[in-house]
């Protein structure tokens, strides 16, 4: 009860930095999202076995390219009762040499991830990460991507104080249209992954999964929301990260203001 207490504290703080930017001549865009999944695949892992999730998330995204993000995670079903997860996210965005073909939209950011039903000592963690994209780099709507996550336990002595360690990710995206449903934007996507000790002592730090996806988006009419399916399929390399393959779906609703 006491964390999520902290999770509306941190809410209602994201409704005063909207409203203190707003003062300061920074406007604030606000999205709210709620995913269905089938599975939580989080970087190679199944964390909820057999279990979907509901997500839901608010991001706050100032003009000067600060933005902060809550986000959450509900296990649908009863196998996984210590698996509630809120994550709280502080980056900054911007990007490098605009309209070169080395153009890199690149994120650098930080977040607190907090599991509510166990003791923070023994499970909460913390990450910096960057991210960058390179959209003029290939062309023909075909974007690479890189990112790098440094994770470690939020406080030490703890039963998680294996897991730190390093993510290493690449990949691409590639936006195209259908000619029979060109209203239907479609994105395809692929990532590899090498994981450098993240996730406990016994992991191999090796190329541990890769991951292709594809997703399109719809505006719903009733609201102006946008609703956003999703496939993904992940080979499995490492079997200290997953026991093998996986295959599931999303379904995201999200709505600026």
């Amino acid at each position: 009860m006491k964390k999520v207490l902290v999770a509306m504290v941190v809410l209602c703080g994201l409704a005063g930095i909207v409203h203190a930017a707003e003062i300061a001549g920074n406007e604030a865009t606000i999205t709210a999202d709620v995913t269905y999944t089938t599975k939580y695949m989080w970087r190679g892992f199944n964390l909820y076995s057999a279990d979907s999730a509901i997500q839901p998330s608010v991001d706050v995204a100032l003009e000067n390219g600060l933005s902060f993000n809550v986000w959450a995670s509900y296990a649908n079903g009863g196998g996984n009762v210590n698996g509630t997860e809120y994550d709280y996210t502080v980056a900054y965005s911007n990007t490098l040499n605009e309209g070169s073909t080395m153009q890199a939209d690149y994120s650098v950011g930080w977040t607190y991830f907090d599991y509510p039903d166990t003791k923070s000592r023994d499970a909460d963690a913390q990450e910096i990460f960057v991210t960058a994209a390179f959209p003029e780099m290939v062309g023909g709507g075909i974007t690479p991507h890189a990112a790098i996550f440094q994770m470690w336990p939020a406080k030490s002595g703890g039963a998680n104080s294996g897991t730190a360690g390093t993510i290493y990710l690449m990949g691409l995206n590639y936006d195209f249209e259908l000619e029979s449903a060109p209203e239907l934007p479609m994105t395809f996507g692929w990532d590899i992954v090498y994981n450098d000790g993240t996730g406990g002592e016994s992991i191999d730090h090796d190329w541990s999964h890769m991951v292709w996806s594809l997703s399109t988006a719809m505006t719903c009419p009733a609201t102006g929301a946008t609703i956003t399916p999703s496939i993904y399929y992940q080979n499995t390399f490492e079997s200290t990260v997953n026991s093998g393959d996986e295959l599931w779906a999303s379904l995201s609703y999200s709505l600026g203001f």
